[in-house]
């Protein structure tokens, strides 16, 4: 028996950890080619796969489902759905609204100080030699920015909706990786979005996050669907 089996049912911190892992395995599986539409995804099959029980296997394909990722049809249980350019630009059109609406209302709400303080590591950032820069050290301040921007909103549906997505876009950006100029040039959109944030300017931050994140979607694009 494996041994995730015998974790007490009592353990939703860890339980909520494995669901995580396998829908990113997942997610990861299906935008590479690797779960082409239209494949079933049966519980038992992925519960080996995973070395896990059918518990948090049904959990992530549920959450997986309601990310528009996979289907649940009578009698066939679920499948994976068409993800190609046309789902993926929708995917990003969709977070595009959440967050340019966050970045707007969270201007006001977020806190001067801790502003400030992500201007600074994003400005020293912006200025470091590209070749010295480390990856680590951007992705921390752009989950520190969106993130700060999914509480700050005061609007918990759209803060929930967009922590919903992230694990998805976390997914896409280890995909993509690093390409050459993207890291230097999301950190020139991050702080632009900041200042405007500092600057009051609500209007002009949801701008700069709605630049943002198209052209994040056209790197993704371009990387997992080149022509």
């Amino acid at each position: 028996m494996n041994t995730l089996d015998l974790l007490p049912s009592a353990q939703p911190p860890v339980r909520a950890g494995l669901r995580q892992e396998i829908v990113s395995g997942l997610l990861h599986s299906i935008f590479t080619g690797e779960l082409p539409a239209k494949t079933r995804l049966v519980i038992l099959r992925l519960a080996k796969r995973f070395g896990t029980s059918s518990t948090p296997v049904r959990e992530a394909l549920v959450e997986l489902e309601g990310l528009g990722i996979v289907e649940f049809i009578h009698n066939r249980g679920a499948m994976v759905k068409p993800s190609g350019r046309d789902e993926l630009r929708e995917i990003y059109h969709l977070r595009r609204i959440l967050e340019a609406e966050a970045t707007r209302c969270a201007c006001g709400r977020a806190g001067a100080i801790v502003l400030e303080s992500l201007e600074e590591k994003l400005a020293q950032l912006a200025q470091a030699d590209q070749r010295k820069q480390r990856s680590r050290d951007m992705v921390e301040a752009d989950q520190q920015l969106h993130g700060l921007i999914a509480t700050a909103c005061g609007n918990q549906r759209i803060a929930q909706e967009i922590r919903k997505l992230d694990t998805l876009f976390q997914v896409i950006r280890n995909i993509v990786g690093v390409k050459r100029g993207a890291p230097q040039q999301a950190v020139v959109e991050h702080l632009a979005i900041v200042r405007a944030m500092l600057a009051g300017d609500a209007d002009g931050a949801a701008e700069a996050m709605s630049q943002h994140i198209n052209n994040a979607a056209d790197l993704a694009l371009a990387s997992m669907f080149p022509k």
